[in-house]
């Protein structure tokens, strides 16, 4: 499920295969309902005797050049309503049959969504979460799966919120797939090693696409997540492993001393490459990397053009007196610029434009989707240049930070428009995912304006103790940035966690809920273990 308003719905779909499909899609509560969801396991499906509630959008996939992935745009919905759909197609064994959404049975959520209300502000609740890497190696090299029981309990959370019918939509803030997660499926692990062993042959641009491709594919293939996208609204933004770790802070100036090329493509002039064969392999590694990132995640968000007709990755919604902006944080990102290392001029203006544009009685909170926190990090470990630090290659994960030296300039503009903004009595919060930990800031300007800093941060990702121990002790505590604003860190969490955001405009209440993976036995031994979902961590917005 993709972005959804009080009256439309996209839906994205991967259908495996060319052909002719359609999108059958009804009020969840229609008379006759369950009778039409047991009839959708019939095999063959007859199509031409749906129920009068039923409609459907016929549409065709001609071929692979998309990896089979459209998205269905319906209209004409009534605001505030349950829908139920289902995929009709023909299947591999040439049956005309429901190829997705018959496997629902009594559960009525599945294979759903709910439009928005329509009225001009309502209370509403949303869910947020970064970084899935469920995948890990043994000390024998074998993959194993992990910590997808985190999943299971945001399934339980995002349902709950949809029962007290307050759930409008689901987050992914960055990293949903890790392109180079583990060394046995980075597929920049694999260019290299396909460069190794044939230096004279290159792969191909359709290669790669079909690399980033097996990666979503892998990485969404769970039940679990099948289970949120399917019955959530979600938007989505990426970070950088969408691309390749660091994406946009590797320093790539040849003959130079701070030239990390060797970082991406190590041995590579004993591989017989040329560095401008470096600098081209990675254009096109990044190239893919925004088709793919276009299919599975930027497609079924809304849509946004500048005035020359090009698609932008960043984007803004409006609910219920709720307003979110997503900046694009990566495929602008290049350190080697000379300003607007991290978002750019052109988006920076827009979003300035935007944020000028929002009236305080209208949509009285702001949410800002920033991957990377704007203040994390103490700024002495960001900017420091020691040996611990080249030891521990964390150079281009430090350049990452919106606290790096070199992002000075561009981060004091966003920081300026973001306190003008709340002196005009805008709530502003700031989410971000990226460096698993989870933080809550609130920083204060000498006006007495109040913004926060708020990260969840990771939700599969493995992090050992050691580590949430040191990422936990880098995060600044209280002080004065050297932008000019006082923080207060009101909350710290460095275990696996996802949130859920609740805001109340007509109350004027917000706060930022935590959760991590609990369960329970079921006291029979007679059921799966039960996951609970009560938060960790709670902290009340107030401005």
């Amino acid at each position: 499920m993709g972005h959804t308003t009080a009256t439309t719905a996209k839906i994205w779909i991967r259908a495996g295969q060319p052909g002719n499909f359609s999108l059958l899609y009804y009020p969840t509560n229609m008379a006759g309902a369950d009778e039409f969801r047991q009839q959708l396991r019939e095999v063959p499906f007859d199509i031409a005797q749906l129920p009068v509630g039923v409609k459907q959008t016929p549409f065709s996939i001609g071929d692979f050049s998309s990896d089979t992935i459209t998205v269905q745009t319906i209209t004409g919905l009534l605001p505030f309503t349950d829908y139920s759909y289902a995929l009709y197609g023909i299947d591999t064994s040439n049956n005309r049959r429901i190829l997705l959404g018959q496997d629902g049975g009594s559960d009525e959520l599945a294979y759903s969504f709910r439009t928005l209300s329509d009225e001009a502000m309502r209370p509403i609740s949303f869910g947020f979460y970064s970084c899935h890497m469920p995948y890990s190696e043994s000390i024998f090299g074998s993959l194993q799966v992990e910590n997808m029981e985190m999943w299971d309990s945001l399934v339980t959370t995002l349902r709950r919120h949809r029962e007290r019918d307050q759930l409008a939509f689901l987050i992914g803030g960055g990293d949903q797939v890790y392109v180079d997660g583990i060394d046995s499926l980075s597929i920049w692990n694999y260019l290299n090693s396909c460069l190794k062993k044939n230096p004279s042959v290159i792969p191909s641009r359709e290669a790669m696409l079909s690399w980033y491709r097996d990666i979503y594919r892998g990485y969404w293939g769970f039940p679990q997540l099948k289970k949120a996208f399917s019955q959530c609204p979600t938007y989505m933004i990426w970070d950088d492993h969408e691309f390749g770790d660091g994406w946009g802070s590797f320093f790539l100036k040849e003959n130079s001393k701070k030239d990390e090329i060797d970082e991406i493509f190590p041995d590579w002039q004993e591989k017989g490459l040329t560095y401008q064969n470096c600098i081209d392999l990675r254009q096109t590694m990044g190239d893919c990397a925004k088709q793919v990132y276009w299919e599975y995640q930027h497609s079924h968000n809304p849509n946004n053009r500048n005035t020359n007709n090009e698609e932008l990755f960043d984007y803004s919604l409006s609910v219920n007196g709720t307003a979110l902006y997503f900046l694009d944080g990566r495929g602008y990102r290049d350190v080697n610029q000379d300003a607007y290392r991290i978002l750019g001029q052109p988006q920076l203006e827009r979003f300035g434009k935007w944020l000028a544009g929002l009236d305080q009685k209208t949509t009285p909170f702001v949410f800002v989707i920033s991957a990377v926190p704007l203040m994390h990090l103490s700024s002495t470990i960001v900017n420091a240049d020691n040996a611990a630090v080249d030891f521990a290659n964390l150079e281009d994960d430090l350049r990452d930070a919106w606290e790096y030296h070199l992002h000075d300039v561009e981060r004091k503009k966003l920081v300026d428009m973001l306190f003008d903004a709340a002196n005009r009595g805008l709530k502003i919060s700031i989410l971000s995912g990226d460096v698993h930990v989870s933080a809550a800031f609130r920083m204060t300007d000498k006006r007495g304006n109040n913004i926060y800093q708020l990260a969840s941060s990771a939700i599969t990702y493995n992090v050992s103790l050691p580590m949430r121990w040191i990422l936990g002790a880098g995060v600044e505590d209280t002080g004065t940035s050297s932008d000019g604003y006082s923080f207060k860190r009101l909350a710290l969490y460095t275990d696996r966690n996802y949130a859920m955001i609740c805001v109340n405009p007509e109350a004027e209440t917000a706060d930022f809920q935590l959760y991590s993976s609990q369960r329970v036995s079921h006291p029979s031994g007679e059921k799966n273990d039960q996951p609970v979902t009560h938060a960790m961590v709670k902290v009340e917005l107030t401005f």
